[in-house]
C-alpha cells in the first residue's frame, strides 16, 4: 500500500525516512525535485515505512541528462525513479511493495522505461528476484557517497506481460488513506 504526498506533514515524513535511510547507507542527502509525484510506502501495521519518487525525464536534472540523453530515444516514455528507501524495520516487507507501485505508476501514466542510478544490490534484485530487465548504460559511477549503477528499466515489458509467471510476485499496488502517525 501507498500513500501519495500531499502535505507539508507527509513531505516531512517522506524526507525523514530518506534521509534515515540515505545517512546509514552512506549516501548524501537529497531533497525531491520540483514535478515529482511523491510516495510513502505503508506498511501492514499502517506506519509509513518507505519512500518513492517518480518524475518524468524532461523534468530531471543536467546531470541525469548527461548519462541518460544518449540512451532514451524517440520512441520511449521515461520517468526517473529515485528515492526508494526503506527503513530497516519493513526490509522485506515493503520492497516489493516498491517495485509494485513503479510498475503501476508507469503503466497508469504511460511510461515505457525509467532510468536511475541504481544501488548494485538493488540493481541485482531487480533482474533476478523480480526478473525486470534493467540495463546497465554506463560504467559504475561514485555518487552521492557510494558506488552506482546507471540503469534503464524496462518497465513496459513488465505490464505488458503481467500475466508471465515470471512476474507471480507482482499484486497490484493500492493507495492507503492513513493518518500519518510517524
Amino acid at each position: 500500500m501507498y500513500k501519495q504526498v500531499d502535505s507539508a506533514k507527509t513531505l516531512e515524513l517522506f524526507h525523514q525516512i530518506k534521509e534515515t535511510v540515505w545517512s546509514s547507507m552512506g549516501f548524501e542527502m537529497e531533497y525531491a525535485k520540483d514535478g515529482s509525484d511523491l510516495y510513502l510506502l505503508i506498511a501492514e501495521d499502517g506506519q509509513a515505512g518507505g519512500t518513492f519518487e517518480f518524475t518524468p525525464y524532461a523534468k530531471s536534472n543536467a546531470f541525469i541528462h548527461s548519462l541518460f540523453d544518449d540512451v532514451v530515444t524517440d520512441e520511449m516514455k521515461v520517468m526517473e525513479v529515485d528515492s526508494l528507501a526503506v527503513l530497516p524495520a519493513y526490509r522485506g516487507k515493503l520492497g516489493r511493495e516498491g517495485i509494485c507501485l513503479m510498475i503501476d505508476y508507469a503503466e497508469k501514466h504511460g511510461y515505457t522505461h525509467a532510468i536511475g542510478i541504481a544501488d548494485p544490490s538493488f540493481f541485482r534484485s531487480v533482474n533476478e528476484r523480480y526478473r525486470i530487465r534493467a540495463t546497465q548504460v554506463k560504467e559504475n559511477i561514485f555518487y552521492k557517497g557510494a558506488e552506482a549503477i546507471p540503469t534503464l528499466f524496462h518497465l513496459k515489458e513488465v505490464y505488458a506481460d503481467k500475466e508471465n509467471e515470471k512476474y507471480s510476485w507482482y499484486q497490484p499496488s493500492h493507495p492507503k488513506k492513513v493518518e500519518v502517525m510517524n
